[in-house]
């Protein structure tokens, strides 16, 4: 009988370090840094690389379909500038300079919630933009002045940049990455 239980106890560590180990695994071999300082990582869907599972893994775990690289290029990030997680209990400000010569979408998840009352992405079709071209969105609970996005979620948030890719994909340092800054708790 000992014996019996020595080995379903090690079938379930097994199963339960390869678990842990495939989860630990898509978050990081899936993505790669992008831009040269920040914390938004760019998810590799290039076909044939070697990265190319974990990545498709990322999405489908979240109940979401993967975006074709051909098309889109997709950035996420859970901190801000200064190293914190995103928390849905403060108020962000996402700023950028550099996105105006492609259709791109800022969206903050985990966008499977039932709150009705969420505005949890906005796009380049919809933005105001300040008068020297530069963007501002505000994340928040509640209503801000100017652009903003409102969480669907309590608790860790995940802001997502979706970049349709025009020409041909950008490697991860090309495209200059939205700044964010914690403004206040």
């Amino acid at each position: 009988m000992a014996r019996v239980s020595v080995k379903i106890f090690s079938v379930l560590c097994g199963v339960v370090g390869g678990w842990a180990s495939a989860l630990s695994f898509i978050d990081s071999v899936g993505s790669m840094p992008a831009g040269a300082a920040g914390n938004w990582r760019m998810w590799d869907l290039a076909s044939g690389t070697a990265s190319n599972p974990y990545a498709r893994a990322h999405f489908l775990i979240e109940g979401r379909v993967p975006p074709a690289q051909s098309l889109f290029q997709v950035y996420t990030n859970s901190l801000d500038d200064e190293g914190s997680t995103l928390s849905s209990g403060c108020v962000y400000k996402i700023a950028a300079s550099d996105l105006e010569s492609r259709w791109w979408s800022l969206s903050v998840g985990p966008l499977n919630s039932q709150d009705k009352d969420s505005s949890a992405a906005v796009t380049s079709d919809e933005v105001v933009r300040g008068p020297d071209r530069s963007l501002d969105v505000a994340m928040a609970r509640y209503p801000v002045a100017g652009n903003w996005i409102r969480p669907a979620t309590e608790g860790t948030l995940t802001l997502q940049l979706v970049v349709s890719n025009v020409d041909e994909p950008q490697a991860a340092g090309d495209l200059k990455l939205p700044t964010v800054q914690r403004v206040s708790c």
